[in-house]
């Protein structure tokens, strides 16, 4: 798969004092690099859960910024980034799809242009973050496949 660049105003690590022991955050991180699907995120999560109780911010924008990445891929996304505290996903074929199609597609509350799909600015802390994920779920390429201009 093409790499992804994910850059979120989001802590995105496993703290120490969640998991004291060096090894084991290591075979975490190498654990959470080498998921491919969501399924596999949601059940490392529960693991997590289950093993060390409720997760600490840093880990939910870890487990949250790796669920973004496998959704962007699906999407066909190259990066999701933010601009002037703006969060945007770029989407190489933009250019070669009807937009407009697309813009009624998604509706208002994002703007779609020639390289990317933005999010609203000013969204409140922790909005952005459900509807930056509904978004990816509905830029599955099968989902509006028929606007792809032939």
């Amino acid at each position: 798969a093409q790499s992804i660049t994910i850059d979120l105003p989001l802590p995105a690590y496993l703290p120490t004092d969640f998991i004291e022991d060096m090894s084991l955050r290591i075979q975490l991180y190498r654990r959470l690099a080498n998921i491919a699907r969501v399924a596999e995120l949601d059940a490392l999560e529960a693991e997590l859960l289950d093993r060390f109780g409720k997760l600490p911010k840093a880990v939910e924008g870890l487990t949250y910024q790796i669920r973004v990445k496998l959704l962007a891929q699906l999407a066909g996304a190259t990066a999701i980034a933010t601009e002037n505290g703006r969060i945007h996903v770029r989407l190489p074929y933009l250019g070669s799809i009807d937009r407009m199609a697309l813009q009624n597609y998604l509706g208002d509350t994002v703007r779609v242009s020639r390289t990317a799909i933005w999010l609203p600015p000013d969204l409140g802390d922790g909005q952005w973050q459900p509807m930056l994920v509904e978004l990816l779920h509905n830029l599955k390429r099968e989902a509006f496949s028929p606007m792809f201009k032939e």
